[in-house]
Formats: C-alpha cells, sequence, structure tokens
C-alpha cells in the first residue's frame, strides 16, 4: 500500500538523543567522511529510506541566513512494520545544533514532510551554498538507533542554495506539475522588481502543502498570489494573515484567483464582491479623482491582439489607486503592519516590453539586472509601495529586554554595598591596630585582624546568599499582543526571563506555533536540537537552562478560544461599549488612534467608557496623577511604541489598547516558575454608529485631517505635511485648507459645533480660521498676537456641512501679513506662488535685526458636536 503524503505527524514523547553518534564501518574502523555525532548505537540496515528535497517542480527553494526556512524530506518505509522515527538535520560546519522532526511511519508507506529550520548567520561572503546532513534514528524500541537505507548509507549529504539578504519576493504558483508557471505574472513581478534597482531573483512557491508558519515565511518582505491554492489551506492562510498582520507586502492578483482568498484572509474585515470578468482588446488606465486633481488624470489607451482580463469588482475600505473604464484596476490598504496590493486588471496591461539592451560603455562594469519588459506609468507608482522593504518589529525584544528583567527582583549586588562593607573593614582593622598599639600590645594584632576577616567573610558569604537565594524561580515575560482584525488569531511578540539560581535540565518547549530561540552555545560539546512533534509543538533536546539569568527572545501566533472583539458607540458623554475578552485588575487601558489616545475606565466584565475629558497629553501613556512602579514601567514601554513612527501610522482603525498580567503565550521552561510580567494587548475597535436622532461628541483623537485643494481655486501653498504628520516652519503669511475626515461608521450626520485648539510658537502676527459657505470663503475667527494655546469655537452650521465620504473643508491662515505692519515685511522677490514658503501678495516678516521671524503651528485638534441622521434609503 502506499499511503498519501501528507503534513502531520503522530505526536510522541520524545526522549533525549545523546549528543554524538560514533558511526564504524566494518570492524574497528570509522567510514570515510562519518564524525562523531552523538549515539553510542549500534546502525542496522532497513527498510527506511530518506530523501532531502532542494527544489520543487517549480524551481529550487530560498533560505537566507539568519532565517527560518522550511526543509523538506521524504521517507519510504519499505518493510512490514511501522516505525517510530526521528529525522534530523545539521549544518556540517556545526552538528551540535541539530533540527530534526518527529514522525510515525505507516508499514510500506512513502511520506513528504517539513520542519522548520534555522540557516546560521555564518554563512561566508560570496558563499552561494551551505552543506547539511540528514539522518534517521528509531526510537520505536526505546533504545535510540541509528538507521541504515537499503544501500548502507547513514547519512543524506545534500548542498542547500543560499540568497543573500535583502527584499525577497515569493510568488504562491500551481502545485501540479501540469500547470505551467503564467509567464506574464513572472514578467510583471520580476519587471517591477528591476524597475525598484532589484535582482531578477524570485522564489516560487510550488508545494502541494505550503509554508504552515508566519516564522519560515519571514525571509520574504513580498509575497504575490496569483494562484486559488490558499482557499483550502487554513493553515497555510494563517499563516499568510499573521505575516501580512506582521509587516509583509502581499500582492494578489484578483484577475487569476477567485474572491474567496479575500474573505477567508481578511475575515469579517472583507466586504466587496466580484460583478463578472471581462476581456478586453483595448486597455486604458486611468487615475481616479483625487483631492488636488479632482478631474483625475486619463492615461493611454494600448491595443492586444490577445484581450487582457479584468475583474470588475466593488470594494469598501480600501484606495482605489487605478481604474479602466471606470472600475478599479489596483487597490491598496494596509492590514496592520503590512501592505495589501489587489490589481484586477491582467499582468500584461501593466507593462510593456523593455526597449532594447545598451550595453555599458565600461568594458568591466557590474552588469545591472535586466528584464524583457518594463512596467508602465501607473506601475511604477505602485511598484515601490508594495516592493517596500518590510518594517522591523514595533517592539524589537531588545527594547523590551530590560522591562523583562525588571520583574525578576533578583540582583547582583551593588557597589556601594561592597565598597562600603570593604570600608567599615578596613576602618576596624585600622581602629583595633591603633587600640593595640597604644597599649602596647601588639602581638593580639594578628588574631584579631584574623577574626575580623572572618566576620567580614561572613558577612559577604550573607550578602550573596540572600541575592542568590533570597528570589524564588521566576519567569517574567514582556509581550506586546495584536488581535488580528476579522479572524480569531492573536499575533505576539516580546522576551522572556527566566531565573534558576541553580540552573536545571527541564525541557524547554512550546504548545502552538511560534518562534523560541535560546543560547544555543555549548562549552561540553552536547548536542542541542529542535525536535518538532506536530504542526507548531516543539521542544528543545539536550538544552540545559543556564544558571542565574537567561533572556529568551519569542514570538508567537494563537487561536484565541473566543475572538476578542471590542465594539463601541458614542453619545454626547464620549464612548462607551463591550469588550470580550481577558481583563486583569489594573488594565490600565486606552483608546489609541493616529492622532492621540483617550484614558479608558474597563470593568471586570468587559464594559467600558472613555469621557471626552479623558483625553490624554502628548507625553501621557496611563490615565493616572500617581504612578505606581508597574505602572510607571508600563508609561515607558508606551513611549518606546510611540516612538515608532511607522506603527503610529498603521493606526488606521481605533485601537483598544489594556495590559494582561496573567497571558500563558504557550512557552514552557518546566514546574516550579513563579509568573511575573505583562501583556500589552491590542484590539480593533468597531465603531457602532448611535441611533438616528442621538446628539454626539466626536473626541479630536477620531478626527483626522489632510491637505485638500483651495476652495478658490488659488495656487496650494499649505504648511501641512500630509507625509510625515506634521507642521512647516514657515517666516511669511500661508495658507493651508484641510478635509477634516469623521469616521465612516458615524455617517450620516449634522454638526452643529466645531472647536479647533491649536498650539503655536514664533511671531506667528495673526492666526485665522476660514470656512467655505455656499461656495465662498468666509472667516470664522482671527487671532492677533498669538501665543501658546489658542481656542476657535464656530457654530456656524453652514459652514459645517460634512459631506457623504465624510468631510468638513477647513482652512487655517497664519502670519503676519504686509498690509498688517509693512515696516516689518519685505516685497516678495518671486512674484509668490513658487516657492513653498511663499503665496502670492506674501512677503517675509523681519525681526529688529533684519533677520526672518520664523513661526510654525506646533499641533492642532478639531473637536465635533454631531447630530446622528437617518440613513438615506438606498436606491
Amino acid at each position: 500500500m502506499t499511503c498519501q503524503i501528507c503534513r502531520g505527524s503522530r505526536i510522541a514523547r520524545l526522549k533525549n538523543v545523546l549528543p554524538v553518534i560514533l558511526l564504524m564501518s566494518g570492524i574497528g574502523q570509522v567510514a570515510p567522511g562519518q564524525e562523531e555525532i552523538g549515539v553510542a548505537e549500534t546502525a542496522t540496515r532497513s527498510g527506511v529510506q530518506l530523501s532531502l528535497d532542494v527544489n520543487s517542480h517549480a524551481g529550487t527553494y530560498t533560505y537566507v541566513p539568519e532565517e527560518w526556512g522550511d526543509l523538506h524530506l521524504r521517507l519510504e518505509n519499505g518493510s512490514k512494520s511501522a516505525k517510530d522515527l526521528l529525522c534530523t538535520t545539521f549544518f556540517e560546519q556545526d552538528p551540535g545544533v541539530q533540527f530534526g522532526r518527529q514522525v510515525w511511519l505507516p508499514p510500506q508507506c512513502r511520506l513528504r514532510i517539513s520542519h522548520p529550520i534555522l540557516f546560521p548567520q555564518s554563512v561566508r561572503d560570496g558563499d552561494r551554498s551551505i552543506n547539511v546532513r540528514s539522518l534517521v534514528i528509531d526510537d520505536s524500541s526505546g533504545e535510540e538507533v541509528l538507521m541504515r537505507g537499503d544501500s548502507g548509507q547513514l547519512f543524506n549529504d545534500r548542498s542547500l542554495l543560499i540568497s543573500p539578504p535583502g527584499r525577497n519576493t515569493g510568488i504562491v504558483v500551481g502545485s501540479d506539475t501540469s500547470e505551467p508557471v503564467p509567464q506574464d505574472v513572472l514578467d510583471l513581478v520580476v519587471a517591477n522588481r528591476v524597475y525598484q534597482g532589484l535582482d531578477s531573483k524570485l522564489t516560487l512557491i510550488a508545494d502541494q502543502f505550503l509554508p504552515s508558519s508566519a516564522t519560515v515565511l519571514n525571509y520574504l518582505d513580498h509575497l504575490v498570489i496569483s494562484d486559488d491554492r490558499l482557499v483550502d489551506d487554513q493553515a497555510a492562510m494563517a499563516a499568510v494573515r499573521t505575516w501580512l498582520h506582521a509587516g509583509g507586502r502581499l500582492w494578489i492578483m484578483l484577475d487569476r484567483t477567485d474572491p474567496v482568498i479575500l474573505e477567508r484572509l481578511l475575515g469579517d474585515g472583507f466586504q466587496g464582491a466580484v460583478v463578472d470578468r471581462v476581456e478586453l482588446s483595448s486597455v486604458r488606465v486611468d487615475l481616479p479623482p483625487s483631492v488636488f486633481v479632482p478631474e483625475g488624470v486619463i492615461g493611454s489607451s494600448i491595443d492586444y491582439d490577445d484581450p487582457v482580463n479584468l475583474a470588475r469588482v466593488m470594494m469598501d475600505d480600501l484606495d482605489v489607486r487605478n481604474t479602466v473604464d471606470g472600475w478599479p484596476a489596483a487597490l491598496t490598504g494596509e492590514y496592520g503592519r503590512g501592505r495589501l496590493l489587489i490589481t484586477t486588471l491582467g499582468a500584461r496591461g501593466w507593462m510593456k516590453p523593455a526597449p532594447p539592451f545598451v550595453a555599458p560603455s565600461k568594458p568591466n562594469a557590474r552588469p545591472k539586472p535586466r528584464s524583457d519588459f518594463v512596467p508602465l506609468g501607473p506601475m511604477e507608482d505602485l511598484a515601490p509601495w508594495i516592493l517596500a522593504e518590510r518594517e522591523s518589529e514595533a517592539l524589537p525584544p531588545a527594547a523590551l529586554e530590560s522591562f523583562a528583567k525588571d520583574y525578576v527582583s533578583y540582583s547582583v549586588p551593588n557597589w556601594s554595598l561592597v565598597i562600603g562593607t570593604m570600608g567599615i573593614f578596613l576602618v576596624a582593622l585600622v581602629t583595633a591596630g591603633g587600640w593595640f598599639w597604644k597599649r602596647e600590645l601588639p602581638e593580639h594584632f594578628a588574631w584579631i585582624g584574623s577574626l575580623l576577616a572572618v566576620i567580614f567573610g561572613a558577612v559577604f558569604v550573607g550578602i550573596g546568599i540572600v541575592n542568590r537565594y533570597g528570589v524564588p524561580d521566576t519567569i517574567a515575560s514582556v509581550y506586546f499582543a495584536q488581535a488580528i482584525g476579522g479572524s480569531d488569531e492573536v499575533r505576539a511578540s516580546g522576551v522572556m526571563a527566566v531565573y534558576r539560581p541553580e540552573g536545571g535540565n527541564a525541557l524547554i518547549q512550546a504548545t502552538q506555533a511560534g518562534e523560541l530561540l535560546p543560547d544555543l552555545k555549548s562549552s561540553d560539546g552536547t548536542t542541542r536540537r529542535m525536535v518538532t512533534t506536530d504542526l507548531g509543538v516543539y521542544h528543545w533536546d539536550g538544552l540545559s537552562q543556564p544558571a542565574g539569568l537567561a533572556v529568551y527572545p519569542a514570538s508567537t501566533s494563537e487561536t484565541y478560544p473566543e475572538r476578542l472583539v471590542a465594539r463601541a458607540t458614542l453619545d454626547t458623554q464620549g464612548f462607551s461599549g463591550h469588550y470580550t475578552g481577558p481583563v486583569s485588575g489594573n488594565a490600565d487601558a486606552i483608546l489609541a488612534t493616529r492622532q492621540g489616545r483617550l484614558g479608558v475606565n474597563l470593568a471586570a466584565d468587559g464594559q467600558f467608557t472613555a469621557g471626552t475629558d479623558a483625553v490624554l497629553n502628548p507625553d501621557q501613556f496611563v490615565a493616572a496623577t500617581f504612578l505606581t512602579d508597574v505602572q510607571d514601567r508600563r508609561r515607558k514601554i508606551l513611549q518606546k511604541l510611540y516612538e515608532n513612527r511607522v506603527w503610529q501610522a498603521s493606526l488606521v482603525h481605533p485601537q483598544l489598547m489594556l495590559w494582561l498580567n496573567d497571558w500563558n503565550h504557550g512557552f514552557e521552561f518546566g514546574d516550579g516558575l513563579q509568573r511575573q510580567g505583562d501583556t500589552l494587548l491590542m484590539v480593533p475597535l468597531e465603531l457602532k454608529r448611535p441611533a438616528a436622532g442621538t446628539e454626539m461628541t466626536i473626541p479630536w483623537p477620531l478626527i483626522s485631517f489632510k491637505s485638500c485643494k483651495p476652495p478658490d481655486n488659488s495656487p496650494a501653498a499649505g504648511f501641512w505635511d500630509d507625509e510625515r504628520g506634521e507642521w512647516q516652519e514657515r517666516s511669511k503669511p500661508s495658507t493651508t485648507w484641510l478635509a477634516v475626515q469623521v469616521p465612516h461608521a458615524l455617517l450620516p450626520m449634522t454638526v452643529s459645533h466645531a472647536q479647533i485648539t491649536v498650539k503655536v510658537s514664533g511671531a506667528m502676527g495673526q492666526i485665522e480660521v476660514l470656512g467655505v459657505d455656499n461656495g465662498n470663503v468666509v472667516s470664522l475667527g482671527n487671532i492677533s498676537e498669538p501665543v501658546g494655546v489658542l481656542s476657535f469655537e464656530i457654530d456656524k452650521s453652514e459652514v459645517l456641512s460634512v459631506s457623504r465620504s465624510g468631510e468638513l473643508t477647513l482652512g487655517v491662515r497664519a502670519g503676519l501679513s504686509a498690509q498688517s505692519d509693512p515696516s516689518r515685511a519685505e516685497p516678495n522677490s518671486n512674484g509668490g506662488g513658487n516657492s513653498p514658503d511663499s503665496t502670492a501678495g506674501t512677503a517675509t516678516v523681519r525681526g529688529e535685526s533684519g533677520a526672518a521671524n520664523y513661526w510654525r503651528i506646533e499641533s492642532l485638534t478639531v473637536q465635533l458636536q454631531a447630530h446622528a441622521t437617518e440613513q438615506p434609503e438606498e436606491e
């Protein structure tokens, strides 16, 4: 019989495999090329054959130094009995570190398995391959026996190709060898990589079973999906979802895939459908209307002899970057810290043949990457966005290590204690010597000096014992966990600090999908082996826990039994809602957005509120006046997190953030450890629209804004930088127009009152808030010689009209004009309008010394009072 190729294996309790095997060939002779690796058992000939796959039908596998990869093995049991086997692999340069997989192999069966393996850092520059050795151990009888193949071979030696670190791109293609790799897909991806100055190398993921862990996808910066294989592979789908949420760049070609892949990947966060699919013999890719180009940009038409496919879709919550015949052709969005590009137009519609190759003028010049195609203009704008390098973790383990150590009260005696004790000893010794000298009894100094030495020696021993044994065995963890919206999964990363005064041999193991990397250095020559027993379950054999304090970086992706959900609505008092998930006694919860934070009162039953007066200051991260040691530690962690501007920009939707002190993330270090630590949990907040007729106050952290085109068609010379999210410094009068965005979930509404709070610095002269009334620009308030924090109250409902998309147009004019004080103004010599620091009819303001006076808006916030209106009837 032949059993179906499968991924899983029977969970088995493994025993430690000794570090070295002495392989004998003949009598008393070591076989050539077989060195000591660890088990002193007689190698037996069996019907088991082991082979290591280095490539799939679509090409070689990609492996990167210092990254995890999937090792693919084939096993064949030709005997008539089942086998409990351990397949283990190690790098030739370091046989003391091994990675294995425990399997149960039925009789007369072929089995294809994979397991994670960490590639070493010590791959020399210029080396493009690394040698690995695999072997099989039979432990079904309770003894560990090295298995020979039918040919008598003990090892399976292979050489794996190594790719240099960099921006790696993978493509999911068909697993059937009869299915050709779509050439147009390859051509487009290669053209985009070459356009970005990258090489043309791609990783084609074509195995029957795709990687089931996000850990082994981390070597990829970009992933292109042009196949439906993920639809029915739930483990691989979860891995891709976690990888994307952690910062991956995912490109889905919807012209080749079923939209169900988006439903299962994004979960409840996906709202859309494919209307139909058409073939186009003429394609024109346009830019849709935007703030600064309301009419859009019409592209050039290209005719094709072979029609290009277009999936006509309707989707919400994604930005339409390009259109074809009015239908979205490219859509982008952010998912966690990752980026998602969806193209509905076939690959040939995004590229054209490359111009003829021109040889470099220098004969010895290094050849540049080449492609037979080049991206068209619209794709040139998309390629830098989707093929960008992945961002690092928002809170890397190194940033959390000191906080984890703080939870362990173990400490080395400080210098002041040691030096102080030594000082007392010396003072006592000198005093005793002087006393005996005065009494002419110097012969007694010898025994008194020895006695003092013994006493103070005992004191030092006592100090050491107290510091070493006064703290119980402890495991302290600090994690940053993020619930993945629309799914039951939670992604977490952090560090664990384990304190054992005497060390120990307790098994280090993971009970769910995750990555834990202990210190693999060994001075006693023992073999350390990571043994995978099931999907995401593994342990380390031969690895002892050191005495003292050890720190372990870790990350995990887990499925929570009950989906973590936070829902809230608004009224005049602020937020009120319910959170489903674990709650600790003092959660120190906050509501976080790109713009700011609010303190949250979270009850044990999950009910929570956040008042409009609970907005936290920019440097405040805990809603408390006097902080405990734990709260101060939490404040420092959040402060580090908010220093990451990329992470802050990823807060597209509001997030409920709370602290938990009893979360076990699935890593075990043995019994008898006292648990300490904190987990910062972030859960997406689902904002529910209040009932029609409800009055509500929308606090400013919930309101964003971006630059927009002036309503009077004047030259755009604003001083708000959308890209950086900050106000620019100016020395001339300037006007900026803003599209103030209210949450879509609260629409439709009417706004009755707006409060604009501005903080200014420098000699601004004056500041004015502008609005639009029936197409005319009107002044809503003006303050001369502004200083510090200012407030504008606006009650004119006619200028507070909110569009169907939730935008409210407001303007800010700031700076001292020449008409206000001509004596301090200097005419603009370039005529205005062409410089980013000028507008037509403006002048540079100079102080008494003649130097330009610079001013700046430090911050601007908008808070609205609104009335929820009836939903319009759908047509």
